[in-house]
Order: structure tokens, then sequence, then C-alpha cells
């Protein structure tokens, strides 16, 4: 007999589910409402609740193997939404560029503070137009925090 609990460990890297199984839980956050009410809740117990096949069950009142059988069925969903429309690659690429763009702003910040100490301090227009790129980068930090959270 196969063991369950270790067959659907699978389910989620065989339908192209990427970091799979921890990486579920943002496929159910991304495409969770496009699963019927059963999926989702088996989903949401076994993923988010760490509950066994078993503990789900008792707790649905149905069979290990439908619970099995709504997990596999509700995983394989998520990997056709995902293949379909992209959110989960599109926002995750998201935040890498935003995590990128962070990084490019630090290295401009020091770049700055390395012109500003070898400028002389009676030299004011530029320190001021350092100042102002200072300023830019702020703000360009606080776009990206507002677009991405």
């Amino acid at each position: 007999m196969i063991d369950m609990v270790t067959s659907h460990m699978d389910v989620p890297s065989k339908c192209g589910i990427a970091g799979a199984p921890s990486g579920v839980s943002l496929y159910l956050d991304f495409y969770g409402a496009l699963l019927t009410d059963k999926q989702a809740e088996i989903l949401d117990l076994y993923y988010n609740d760490d509950y066994s096949l078993s503990e789900i069950a008792r707790a649905l009142g149905v069979s290990r193997q439908a619970a099995h059988d709504a997990l596999k069925g509700g995983t394989q969903a998520l990997a056709g939404y995902e293949g379909k429309l992209g959110l989960v690659r599109a926002y995750q690429g998201e935040l890498r560029a935003a995590s990128e763009a962070r990084e490019a702003i630090a290295e401009l910040r020091a770049a700055i503070s390395r012109i500003k100490e070898t400028v002389a301090d009676d030299d004011a227009v530029m320190g001021s137009q350092l100042d102002s790129l200072v300023d830019i980068a702020r703000r360009i930090e606080q776009y990206i925090q507002k677009d991405i959270i």
C-alpha cells in the first residue's frame, strides 16, 4: 500500500509549485478563492495549520482518502491557475526588482556620502545638490515601499 502521507508531499513539486510545500501558502493567498470551499479549507488546514490528513478527515468528517484527493486536486488547480495567470511569478519578480532597487539606492547613498566627504565645507552649491540626490533616493524608497506593500 502506498503511504498517503508521503505520496502527497510530492504533489506541489509535481504540479510545478515552486518552493513546495511551503510555497503552497503563497499560491493559496493568490488563488485560494478560485478553489472549491472544501479544497481551500483542506489546503489551508494542511499547509497553513500543519494538520495531518487524518486530522483533517476527523475535523471535517470526511475520509482520509477524500481529504487526500481534495489536497491533490486543489494543489493541481493552484498550479494550473499559476500556469495560466502567472500572478505569483509576477509578484516574486516585483519583490526581486524592489530588492535590487533598494540595493542600488543604498549604493547611491554611500557614493553621495563619499563625495560629500571630499567636498569642501564652503562649497554650499555642491552640498545642496548632493542633499537633493539624497532626497530623491529617499522618495524612491518610499515609492517602492508603498507600491510593494
